[in-house]
């Protein structure tokens, strides 16, 4: 019984997150067009992959969405990850959170709001020193087996 979360979404930090009044203005053209896709995004392959080999195949995976995200979407996330963060202290199951300290996709900082707020009795959180977003395939292999290292020995000590 726990959870292992990796580089979660809990929130959309405020260093991403579209300055007023862009929202309002999003919000309002997505009642009449939620599937524009129109909202400005870097590709997330090149912030979330540091391997160049790894990049290549990242981009040709044929389930990869690879248009600009759809305006709904956006609003959703927007919206669930709020909703989320908001309730960051009724986590009381046991927990393992992982987090590269150079993810520019989903904000570190943010994994160690989750830490502080549980209230959870069993809560752990490894932050990997210059690793980006995609932590089980994105880095170098050795950087990977640490990873992969610590999600089996948290899982063995709990089984």
């Amino acid at each position: 019984n726990g959870s292992i979360l990796i580089a979660p979404m809990c929130k959309i930090s405020e260093k991403v997150r579209p300055r007023w009044p862009i929202p309002e203005i999003l919000t309002i053209v997505a009642r009449f067009a939620p599937t524009l896709p129109i909202v400005p995004t870097a590709d997330l392959i090149e912030k979330s992959v540091k391997v160049p080999e790894k990049k290549i195949t990242a981009v040709s995976n044929p389930s990869r969405y690879n248009g600009k995200p759809r305006l709904g979407t956006v609003l959703e996330l927007l919206r669930v990850t709020a909703y989320i963060n908001s309730r960051l202290s009724d986590v009381n199951l046991p927990f393992l959170v992982l987090h590269g300290s150079a993810d520019v996709v989903t904000d570190p900082q943010v994994s160690m709001e989750l830490y502080e707020l549980a209230n959870s009795k069993d809560k752990t959180i490894k932050i990997y020193d210059g690793m980006l977003h995609s932590l089980l395939y994105g880095e170098p292999d050795e950087n990977i087996e640490i990873v992969r290292g610590d999600i089996l020995k948290w899982l063995n000590n709990r089984s």
